[in-house]
């Protein structure tokens, strides 16, 4: 114990090689920051719950601030970041089982590092006690220790924004079959079935490619199944829909892109997309449907299931049921 009662006092961590300074002086290799308050701590606007541990990071000469909390009270913080805290009750259920069973999953994802999972999208967002809200707390507590489970053991509970009118099977976007991650149909809902576009010129289009090393010259000819309303069967597309890979032919050669460097590229929303040919040859438009990889499940197609069939009770059942296949909802505390 260093000292006691620094309540409303702010403190000044910074790296003296391999140790901790606290305001100027070193102090150890770890700290940890405890009380009793609700929400003692507060880091970059944010006010967070449980134990703050300060440690050199691994991987830059910075330092890694942990929030070590319950399961519970860090999915409060996640909740009301991933979904919105006014949708039915159902659909924040269900992203609420599906956010502990991937937490229990990804537990020690990031052991080297020192934490479990991120507070962003390579995990799941969490805002810590400033993102909480009653509706979100809720549905946490009406579903506590509940989580999703294939053949007994929790699953990786994926899950995305829109899938665009069907979700997608696991080996189209992983490479590997995964048994509870099937392409199913969703609700139609105005969210789900309104399209994105972009467009580019042919040129625009071309030096896209050249940029990243898919050097194929002045654009000639797209190779593409066009887009149908899943479930589609089609070499180059998914289940859903979704790209594969597409063929572009051009003065120095052909070369197939697959679906996933497309949407980097050219920085779309999702890989399920059509291309179309516009004013007589001269531009390209990419017209496309969902926000996401595709997997699991759908933020707002739970808010359309939820909308259309919920009861507000036990409906979310249904709704994990539907896209994650096969599985089941255990209590494991």
């Amino acid at each position: 114990m260093l000292k006691e009662d620094y309540k409303g006092k702010s403190l000044l961590f910074s790296r003296d090689n391999n140790k901790v300074k606290l305001n100027g002086k070193q102090v150890g290799s770890t700290i940890y920051l405890k009380s009793d308050g609700e929400a003692p701590f507060s880091v970059k606007g944010n006010r967070y719950r449980g134990i703050m541990k300060v440690i050199p990071a691994r991987w830059n000469s910075g330092l890694t601030i942990i929030n070590i909390l319950p399961m519970e009270n860090y999915l409060r913080g996640v909740i009301p970041r991933e979904i919105i805290p006014s949708w039915k009750i159902d659909a924040i259920k269900a992203q609420a089982v599906a956010a502990r069973t991937y937490a229990i999953f990804h537990k020690n994802g990031y052991r080297s590092a020192g934490y479990d999972v991120t507070a962003d999208t390579r995990s799941q967002m969490y805002g810590g006690y400033s993102a909480e809200t009653n509706s979100t707390d809720k549905a946490i507590r009406e579903t506590e220790g509940e989580i999703l489970t294939y053949n007994g053991s929790p699953i990786d509970a994926v899950f995305s924004a829109n899938a665009g009118g069907y979700t997608e099977n696991s080996e189209n976007v992983w490479g590997s079959k995964v048994h509870y991650l099937r392409g199913v149909p969703e609700v139609p809902y105005s969210v789900i079935d309104t399209p994105w576009t972009k467009e580019f010129t042919f040129q625009t289009f071309s030096d896209s490619l050249n940029k990243h090393g898919i050097n194929i010259g002045k654009l000639k000819n797209i190779k593409l199944s066009k887009l149908k309303k899943g479930p589609m069967s089609v070499s180059d597309r998914g289940i859903s829909g979704r790209v594969k890979y597409i063929e572009v032919e051009g003065e120095k050669g052909t070369k197939r892109i697959t679906g996933e460097n497309m949407q980097i590229i050219f920085d779309l929303d999702s890989t399920l997309f059509d291309l179309n040919v516009k004013n007589k040859g001269k531009k390209i438009e990419i017209i496309g449907y969902g926000d996401g990889h595709g997997l699991g499940l759908s933020q707002w197609g739970a808010q359309a299931m939820a909308e259309k069939y919920g009861d507000g009770k036990n409906y979310y059942r249904r709704i994990l049921s539907h896209y994650f296949t096969d599985t089941k909802i255990e209590k494991i505390y």
